[in-house]
């Protein structure tokens, strides 16, 4: 009698984005965060109630490192002999060491191959605000988190946007997937950015040049308050509310 033969399991279109997702150390909102949608949008994906189209998949391959043929039509790549890709052990956001497969620092899901493809650069064009001291040291962090960017530089950047109104080169040689990491991370309320594309040129012709990508969804979820006309409508709304009950008294 032969030995049984191993059972072998064939996963669907949504099955494979999410057990692609899963391997890669993201959750449903850090794709989205990476293909430019909401974490809902991946959830309808992954339980098969939506199908990404054409753009959108080859984004979803991007994000996640794997192949078309794969993740449309569940074929393997072939190995050919080739060896497990190492990890490269540097996180391309904030250039930290980070030898699993998450940045420990700014959470970029770290590539297990060599990123290839169209470098970009991000580029900070104007900030919206004069910086207070509170302020300020809450942008460095986010400047040192995201980007590797020490206070030192940070504060050398935020004065020439504030002085002299140019844009800077925040980070360069960065992936699709990478520059819209950190664009999804820092506080747009502050910051213009604007992604080009990256040639290797010098800094000063990276200015020049036109906007190539859209930064991602921000992904940032600070608390924001009323503001005075919600403050205002909230005040009318108690004082309806008090006149009805009156009215029964």
């Amino acid at each position: 009698m032969l030995g049984a033969e191993k059972e072998v399991t064939i996963l669907e279109l949504n099955e494979r984005i999410a057990e692609r997702r899963k391997a890669a150390g993201l959750t449903q909102e850090q794709l989205g965060a990476l293909v430019g949608v909401t974490r809902q949008a991946v959830s309808k994906w992954e339980s098969g109630q939506a199908v990404p189209d054409a753009l959108m998949m080859a984004q979803i391959c991007r994000a996640l490192h794997a192949s078309a043929d794969y993740l449309l039509l569940g074929i393997e790549p072939e190995a050919d002999g080739a060896t497990e890709p190492e990890l490269p052990g540097v996180c391309p956001c904030c250039g930290r060491t980070a030898g699993g497969t998450v940045c420990p620092v700014c959470g970029y899901p770290i590539p297990v191959v060599p990123e290839r493809g169209q470098k970009y650069a991000l580029l900070v064009k104007r900030m919206f605000l004069t910086m207070d001291d509170s302020k300020s040291t809450a942008i460095y962090a986010d400047l040192e988190r995201y980007c590797g960017i020490t206070g030192e530089y940070a504060a050398m950047y935020l004065d020439q946007l504030q002085e002299f109104g140019t844009m800077v080169v925040l980070r360069r040689d960065l992936s699709d997937s990478a520059v819209q990491w950190i664009a999804a991370h820092l506080d747009r309320s502050l910051f213009q950015l604007v992604i080009v594309a990256d040639e290797g040129e010098p800094d000063e012709m990276l200015l020049l040049k036109s906007k190539a990508l859209d930064p991602a969804p921000s992904a940032r979820t600070e608390n924001q308050g009323l503001g005075f006309w919600g403050t205002v409508g909230a005040v009318v709304l108690a004082l309806l509310v008090l006149l009805i009950l009156l009215s029964f008294f």
